[in-house]
């Protein structure tokens, strides 16, 4: 690109010369750079040497530009692949505490739209090295002329570098907001997308169509500053190079009809004069580009760079898993005072909590509504990692060992089970990429699902559709459980498995939970108590501390927090103690108010 910017420039140096010495007799046939015995004699003779060089110049940029443009184009496509795939395996690298503040819409936007804008970045520096070329290249051609008057030119591009420096520092804060606002309108969208039944369910329309348009209007807004500031320098720039083209004609007119004015000596013709007036729209027009179009491409994509740098410089991004592999003998469990606190919360989602598994025990972890259950076991997969104490498997520290083969030995199944836009195979399956039939069909039996997976309609071929739309929510949940179950792991997690299910599928979860536990140690947290009312252990989790643990039946003779819960469930409300009721009352906000006697007992509402 660089070797093509001087033939470019050739054919005006032709024609200047041409003019002087062809076209009006008198004037030396001399060109920069070409021995004077290299030129024939004669005028026709010089015309055709003038339109052999003009054709040659012609020839040799073009070919040296499409060079250049397939190399740059075949770079930019490259560069794109490899940015996209390096940010979205950054993203898959991001801890889960990335995750709770970031919106899923937001995150697409980095991965999808700001990589495409980054890739701007290419075109601007092509255009910029493009340009600077041309201007360096025009004014050593405009030196080797005439160097005095080069030199009254340089005002002019050295006016405009000044003011674009400006420019670019005011430019950039603006498209900082314009990327950030692009990416809330993409999470309003998707919010809106990925919920529209709940949306149309309570007639929701125009709330969201509001909610976008008010993100729509802050990003027209950030943009229209971008432009009406971009419209006014443009405009300016227009202005200075008119004025240095004018003032170029103006001056080297009274230079060719009266001589050197002021400072300047020596002789200026008619055809330098010509030359250097179409060069000037060589200088003025690339340098406006640079420090207009330019800079605005390069702000813009450089806004978008910063988003997917976020991603891709994040520590998490960026540490390399290389501890060694964990290695399962008993799947013994242990956490030794153990504490965690969100980063978005003041109070500790888990206190203190101790306590070790035996080899192949059942679980139950019940716990009122955020006592911190799932967060408990979260910090078992290393979703996050503690504040203080250790999480252990078979002794060896999880914080120590590879997240990637702590992830193959624990089995999870989550309260809300995301099933892909695949098969069932597949999602039985998932992260196989060769999966094998017979295993998927004995971990789909073991969960349940075999049964209803042979009447769809396509059997384990049937796609479900994203997040498993074409499924129940039992069916959802017990394909997510068979998923959990075909790798055959260690230590398996039931984070409240049967939350969204009737009660016909609870009670074949409940039932195959002993089957689907095996050897294996297993964790079932569980709202429902039924569920796990034949556990081998029950912990009682409440405000983030282990309060108790037991049998269900030790745990209803201490008569505490479990045992109010069991007669929650149960029914038994009467037998509640007061102290679970006016938890209860405070935790709703509704209070509880004394409204008389019944049979010489208070009565409270």
């Amino acid at each position: 690109m660089l070797l093509a910017r001087v033939p470019q420039r050739a054919p005006e140096v032709l024609i200047g010369v041409a003019l002087d010495a062809v076209l009006y007799p008198g004037g030396t046939y001399s060109l920069p750079l070409v021995p004077q015995s290299a030129v024939p004699a004669g005028r026709i003779a010089q015309l055709w040497f003038t339109v052999a060089l003009f054709a040659s110049a012609v020839l040799l940029a073009n070919g040296l530009d499409w060079v250049s443009n397939w190399t740059t184009s075949k770079a930019t496509i490259e560069t794109g692949h490899d940015l996209t795939t390096d940010t979205y395996e950054a993203t898959t690298s991001l801890g889960m505490d990335y995750f709770d503040d970031r919106g899923t819409g937001d995150l697409t936007s980095v991965v999808f739209d700001d990589v495409v804008n980054t890739l701007g970045i290419v075109g601007a520096v092509k255009q910029a090295v493009s340009n600077v070329a041309r201007v360096v290249v025009t004014f050593v051609f405009m030196a080797l002329l005439h160097w005095q008057l080069a030199l009254a030119v340089l005002v002019v591009p050295v006016v405009i570098g000044i003011a674009s420096r400006l420019y670019a520092r005011a430019l950039e804060p603006r498209y900082e907001r314009v990327r950030e606002n692009v990416g809330a309108i993409n999470a309003s969208v998707e919010d809106a997308v990925s919920g529209i039944r709940t949306v149309k369910a309570f007639a929701g329309e125009d709330r969201e169509r509001a909610r976008v348009g008010d993100t729509s209007r802050d990003y027209r807004h950030s943009k229209w500053e971008t432009i009406r500031l971009k419209v006014g320098f443009d405009v300016s720039t227009w202005g200075v190079n008119s004025v240095g083209t004018i003032a170029v004609f103006l001056l080297g007119g009274y230079w060719v009809l009266r001589g050197p004015p002021l400072v300047f000596s020596g002789a200026l013709t008619a055809g330098t004069l010509l030359t250097f007036l179409l060069y000037t729209t060589n200088l003025f027009g690339p340098v406006k580009e640079v420090l207009v179009e330019t800079i605005d491409t390069y702000e813009d994509s450089l806004a978008s760079a910063k988003r997917v740098r976020e991603v891709t410089d994040h520590p998490d991004a960026t540490a390399t898993d290389d501890a060694p592999d964990l290695t399962v003998t008993d799947g013994v469990v242990t956490y030794d005072d153990v504490s965690f606190t969100y980063e978005s919360g003041d109070d500790p989602a888990v206190s203190g909590v101790s306590f070790e598994t035996d080899p192949g025990e059942l679980v139950g972890v019940v716990g009122p509504t955020g006592a911190g259950k799932s967060t408990l076991l979260k910090l078992l997969l290393r979703f996050y990692d503690p504040d203080s104490g250790t999480v252990a498997v078979d002794g060896q520290d999880v914080t120590s060992v590879s997240r990637s083969s702590l992830r193959e030995a624990v089995g999870y199944v989550s309260q809300d089970p995301v099933l892909f836009d695949d098969s069932v195979r597949e999602n039985v399956a998932y992260a196989d990429p060769d999966p094998d039939q017979e295993t998927v069909e004995a971990a789909a039996k073991l969960a349940g699902a075999h049964e209803f997976v042979t009447d769809l309609p396509e059997g384990y071929d049937t796609t479900v559709g994203q997040r498993g739309v074409k499924l129940s929510g039992g069916q959802r949940q017990r394909i997510a459980i068979a998923r959990a179950l075909y790798r055959d792991p260690a230590i398996l997690i039931l984070d409240e498995a049967t939350s969204h299910v009737d009660n016909e599928t609870e009670l074949r979860i409940k039932e195959s939970l002993g089957s689907l536990a095996g050897e294996r140690t297993t964790f079932a947290v569980a709202h429902r108590l039924s569920t796990v009312r034949d556990a081998d252990r029950i912990l009682v989790v409440d405000d983030g501390e282990l309060v108790a643990e037991g049998t269900h039946e030790e745990l209803l003779d201490r008569d505490g927090v479990y045992a109010d819960l069991w007669r929650v469930q149960v029914g038994d409300i009467e037998s509640v103690s007061e102290a679970f009721l006016d938890r209860v009352a405070e935790a709703t906000g509704s209070g509880r108010e004394r409204i008389g006697e019944a049979g010489g007992e208070e009565v409270v509402r």
